[in-house]
């Protein structure tokens, strides 16, 4: 008899111990770091991803689909004839020096900002109205979406080393940021919006320079070349967050500087975890107990 009475009062006790772990589990926050994605060394993925639909692209056929990190979303369009990308990818090459676009997947600082991942976007367009209100006229941007009941926090970002060598010394279609006197007020800037999960564009909107000859001291001019923390708290209530690159240098077909961005550590929050109240696990809890007391007394008499 004595084992039953253990066991009764283990279990019990076990439950008690079970209730009071689910009470304290809850939300908090979360970073997508990207080093859940495989990649060999010194490569990375632009797409096609395997879960895409194909649609039909301006020169043919693009293959829209997306890839997760951490439960956040990253959306990827692949163009199937001629291999171009556009939207998010991955990668963990280190290439700081080698100029022009076959280096469009490294990160100027030479690494991720943590582990070995980091992400990479690409995309821009000449957007009226800020932000603009229409969320059609932005899903053609780079843009992540959160699992359901988060809260954008922020996310790293830097310059690529594609983007930065074209502003640093200019190339064929782009200028040296600067001039040649190094006086032109030259920038390049990352713009976040945010839409709710009924498709509305938020009032509010977010920008970030990755590149900066504003000032009147030309000492302080910049090329972000290391990994700098871009708040979206402002995006509160945003499930998917949209990114637009733009730039004072301006051509005949639009930005001269090459449109992409590189992007760790994207951090969000979640909302408590959904447990039963407390009170009814307390309540659970303390019933097993008197089971297992009204168990030990009916085998003790």
């Amino acid at each position: 008899m004595r084992a039953r009475h253990v066991h009764v009062v283990g279990f019990s006790w076990f439950v008690l111990g079970f209730a009071l772990s689910a009470v304290a589990a809850r939300g908090g926050d979360v970073v997508a770091t990207f080093d859940d994605l495989s990649l060999d060394a010194e490569s990375a993925w632009r797409g096609p991803a395997p879960n895409g639909t194909v649609v039909q692209g301006p020169y043919g056929d693009v293959m829209q689909g997306s890839f997760e990190s951490n439960g956040v979303v990253f959306e990827n369009s692949a163009e199937l004839t001629y291999g171009s990308w556009s939207g998010f990818a991955y990668s963990n090459t280190t290439d700081t020096t080698t100029a022009g676009y076959r280096n469009q997947f490294s990160a100027f600082p030479g690494s991720a900002r943590s582990g070995e991942n980091y992400g990479l976007a690409f995309g821009y367009a000449e957007l009226t109205g800020n932000p603009p209100t229409n969320v059609g006229r932005l899903l053609g941007l780079p843009h992540f979406s959160l699992p359901a009941g988060a809260g954008i926090a922020g996310m790293f970002v830097t310059n690529t080393t594609y983007a930065a060598l074209s502003m640093l010394t200019g190339d064929g279609f782009a200028k040296k940021f600067g001039g040649a006197s190094g006086d032109d007020p030259d920038w390049f800037k990352l713009t976040a919006y945010g839409a709710d999960a009924a498709g509305a564009v938020l009032s509010a909107s977010v920008d970030f320079y990755l590149a900066d000859y504003r000032f009147a001291d030309d000492s302080l001019d910049y090329i972000v070349d290391d990994w700098r923390y871009m708040d979206l708290s402002a995006l509160a209530g945003a499930r998917t967050i949209f990114f637009n690159v733009s730039s004072t240098d301006l051509g005949v077909f639009g930005m001269n500087t090459p449109g992409y961005f590189a992007v760790d550590d994207v951090q969000y929050t979640i909302a408590d975890a959904a447990v039963p109240e407390p009170s009814s696990l307390v309540l659970a809890s303390l019933g097993a107990i008197v089971l297992g007391a009204l168990a030990r007394r009916r085998y003790a008499s």
